[in-house]
């Protein structure tokens, strides 16, 4: 009896462990779970609707998160000063156009002035300067500094690009805020002329590059056909949304308004070729040599490999012209927006020449594809970013400071997907909605800034999405 007792209380004791070895496994499976679920993060600025100042005091329970419509529940929050808080990378983008903003950054208290601002970010956050035309040479990008937290070095960097506008022929490159109407006439002759001479080379350079494309792609042809020849493994990839070709080259197909067929080839220069095809089984190719674009792509890519736990940001110095297709357009703000990356635009005023040509120049781009203004406007609008212009030289830094102040401002705001919520390729509407009562109680007013929406990752494993 006694040995009886004694093998019941010890097969007892086995159990009891094994139960709770088994329930002690259901936690971990379950604690692995929720390690794998998908969250998505996204910056909120919260303004004073009278003042225009940024409020930094506010809690979680202030903020109300609709995605797709419905309340999500916040699983991540944090502002300015937390401990743990994403640093920047803020990658300043300069248009050295002379005919643009380039007209006033050969005056080196501009630049010194605007270093100064970054000096006074907090000394975890990073920048890099890259430069769009430098020394007048379209189409050329060049990375001052990448990202440093050095802001001698930064300051050196800024000191330079002065040097790097390109020479003009005189008058047509002075400031022109406020000239005289009687004035404006050689100053529009300016401004087709300049359009005129853009658009020759523009398909000068779209000329080189589809013969080297038919080139390029006869190569491909005669190697597919060489190794379809050893292996049956070796065909073309399914044409698919964000399908990779390569490390860089990413194609997207997708139907028109008019129902054609259109690749969209994203180069690994960040130039896009754009193939239509047609009713009549023709194609028709269009190439897109954007300076915006094409950075804005390489620094994302940069941001994206080289700053994955940082909080991304791109301010860019413009006059608002730049040229862009909208397939190329579309293209650059998904990216922008799927990455979180917060885009911002400083822009100075056109020549009065550009101004005038404007009413014009807006529809014949429309009706051809082409935005000749406003995609830094757009981008910043649909990245939960800001556009502060520039009327006097002077302003460069203060609105610098602006952005940059108010980037540092922003709530860090996060909730989790669901199991169910799928990867459809489309775009998910957010909106970020904020209530909070003053020192009598009544509402405030405010005004809120976040980015339109996002996109679920296609690795469903991901920690967090796009």
């Amino acid at each position: 009896m006694l040995i009886k007792r004694s093998l019941l209380a010890l097969f007892c004791a086995w159990s009891l462990c094994g139960g709770t070895f088994v329930r002690a496994q259901e936690v971990a499976e379950d604690a692995v779970l929720r390690v794998r679920t998908r969250v998505v993060s996204l910056d909120a600025l919260v303004k004073e609707k009278k003042t225009g100042q940024p409020i930094t005091d506010l809690k979680l329970e202030n903020f109300e998160v609709l995605a797709d419509g419905q309340t999500r529940k916040l699983s991540y929050f944090s502002r300015e000063g937390d401990t743990g808080r994403k640093p920047l990378a803020l990658a300043l983008v300069f248009d050295l156009e002379r005919l643009g903003a380039g007209r006033f950054l050969r005056r080196t208290e501009i630049l010194a002035a605007m270093a100064n601002e970054l000096s006074r970010l907090p000394p975890t956050d990073e920048v890099a300067i890259i430069v769009l035309d430098p020394g007048g040479v379209e189409g050329k990008r060049e990375w001052l500094t990448r990202f440093t937290r050095n802001r001698a070095q930064l300051a050196s960097a800024m000191a330079i690009i002065p040097t790097l506008v390109g020479a003009g022929n005189g008058a047509a490159d002075k400031d022109d805020s406020g000239a005289p109407v009687s004035q404006t006439a050689d100053a529009s002759a300016d401004a087709a002329a300049e359009i005129k001479r853009a658009d020759e080379q523009r398909k000068a350079e779209q000329a080189k590059r589809e013969a080297a494309e038919a080139k390029k792609k006869a190569k491909e042809k005669d190697d597919k056909k060489a190794a379809d020849n050893k292996s049956a493994d070796n065909k073309s990839a399914d044409k698919k949304a964000d399908e990779q070709k390569g490390e860089d080259e990413v194609i997207d197909v997708f139907k028109d308004k008019d129902g054609r067929t259109v690749r969209r080839i994203v180069k690994p220069d960040g130039h896009i070729m754009i193939e239509r095809t047609n009713a009549d089984g023709s194609v028709s190719v269009d190439m897109d040599d954007s300076d915006l674009a094409a950075a804005t792509w390489e620094i994302n890519k940069v941001l994206t490999k080289e700053r994955p736990n940082s909080q991304p940001a791109i301010v860019y110095v413009t006059d608002g012209i730049e040229p862009i297709f909208y397939a190329q357009r579309d293209f650059i703000e998904s990216r922008l927006v799927k990455s979180n990356t917060i885009f911002n635009a400083l822009v100075v005023d056109m020549k009065t020449g550009f101004k005038l040509a404007m009413p014009i120049l807006s529809p014949l781009g429309n009706w051809v594809g082409v935005s000749i203004a406003g995609s830094a406007q757009r981008f910043a609008k649909q990245t939960g970013g800001e556009v502060v212009r520039v009327h006097r030289p002077d302003d460069y830094a203060t609105g610098l400071a602006k952005i940059v102040g108010n980037l540092t401002a922003r709530y860090s705001l996060g909730f989790t997907l669901t199991e169910t919520e799928r990867d459809d390729g489309q775009m998910h509407p957010l909106v970020v909605r904020v209530t909070a009562k003053d020192a009598k109680g009544r509402e405030r007013k405010l005004l809120v800034t976040a980015r339109k929406g996002y996109y679920m990752p296609k690795d469903e494993t991901a920690q967090t999405s796009n």
